[in-house]
């Protein structure tokens, strides 16, 4: 394993100028995220349609700073909540009922009801998402597709044919693509920790330590690490792979909510979304930020590191299948071929 770690970390060498991008987005993805986070306001955005007695609690709130009122004639379209403009939508009608519409979580719709009917919410219940967690969700995506883009020494080696001579090799195709592996999580995790340190070394707001950081970007650096590895063992081209781990990414991490909240195990289909590893990572940084972590977060953080192991293990077995098994097959038709030509 340590010669193919080493092995690839010369072939990176003498690609400078692609290593250079690569580092290069990784550092601008990650101050980008720090930067925008300490920009976002903390406040829930509202849209309000009418007009009621409720009215007069969230006016009171945003002489506060605790929320922020936009008006309209109109109930606000869907879409305009999923592209994250309103937090939610709150409805008055003539009569003096309202509605709340939101993709947030359940919780932040409980608590805007509770403040409407006069019963008293702590201003910390209000607030979005740590800095910590969006940060974090920010860079999970980069550092997703950062993983594939690395992938690709993996599949140039099958690309290049070398697949077949590690095959016969002493080498072991567990130890080759942890080797793979290793490099990958090294490459993703140091830049992105570095930055975030520096960061928090010049006193820039970052949510938590950094030995929570180290954590938590170890995890994440590990599942790229793992998905980029188990991409490329089903395709023989890198920019085949690429495409599809692109699209992936960026679906999946749309819809585990990572650049914003979304709702939390409403229908069938947002329980469905907690396959998606992204989803429960995700929900386990914000409860550990609030410091509300439960049993059932370490049950999701313990998955996504589960996730990581059967991509690696899915890998090593379909490179096997595909090297070994078929190419000891080929061997043996190739023999008996040519013992039936000799007769």
């Amino acid at each position: 394993m340590l010669k193919i770690l080493h092995n690839n970390w010369n072939r990176l060498r003498e690609q400078k100028v692609y290593m250079a991008v690569s580092v290069s987005l990784t550092v601008i993805a990650a101050i980008l995220a720090v930067v925008m986070t300490n920009k976002m306001e903390p406040r829930l955005n509202l849209a309000v349609v009418g007009m009621s007695q409720g009215l007069e609690v969230l006016q009171a709130l945003e002489k506060q700073g605790q929320v922020r009122i936009t008006y309209n004639k109109e109930v606000p379209a869907w879409s305009a909540l999923v592209e994250n403009r309103y937090d939610a939508s709150v409805i008055f009608n003539a009569d003096g009922t309202y509605r709340i519409e939101t993709i947030k979580s359940q919780e932040v719709q409980e608590k805007l009801e509770r403040l409407l009917e006069g019963r008293p919410v702590s201003a910390a219940g209000l607030e979005k998402r740590g800095v910590g967690t969006n940060i974090l969700g920010y860079l999970l995506m980069f550092l997703m597709m950062e993983g594939i883009l690395y992938g690709r020494l993996f599949a140039e080696d099958k690309e290049k044919k070398l697949l077949p001579r590690i095959a016969v090799s002493p080498i072991r195709f567990s130890a080759y693509l942890t080797g793979h592996m290793v490099l990958l999580w090294l490459l993703i995790f140091l830049p992105s920790f570095v930055v975030i340190a520096v960061m928090g070394l010049v006193k820039i707001a970052i949510g938590f330590a950094l030995w929570q950081y180290a954590a938590l970007l170890g995890v994440v650096s590990l599942l790229a690490a793992c998905f980029a590895i188990c991409l490329n063992s089903f395709f023989c081209s890198a920019d085949t792979a690429n495409m599809v781990g692109s699209c992936i990414v960026v679906l999946t991490s749309v819809l585990a909510g990572s650049f914003y909240e979304m709702g939390a195990a409403r229908s069938v289909f947002d329980k469905c979304l907690y396959v998606i590893p992204q989803k429960g990572l995700v929900e386990f940084i914000d409860h550990w930020e609030q410091g509300n972590a439960e049993s059932a977060d370490m049950v999701r953080l313990i998955y996504v590191i589960l996730c990581s192991v059967v991509c690696i293990v899915v890998a090593v077995v379909k490179t096997r299948k595909d090297y070994v098994y078929h190419g000891e097959a080929s061997y043996a038709n190739r023999k008996t071929a040519g013992a039936a030509g000799e007769m």
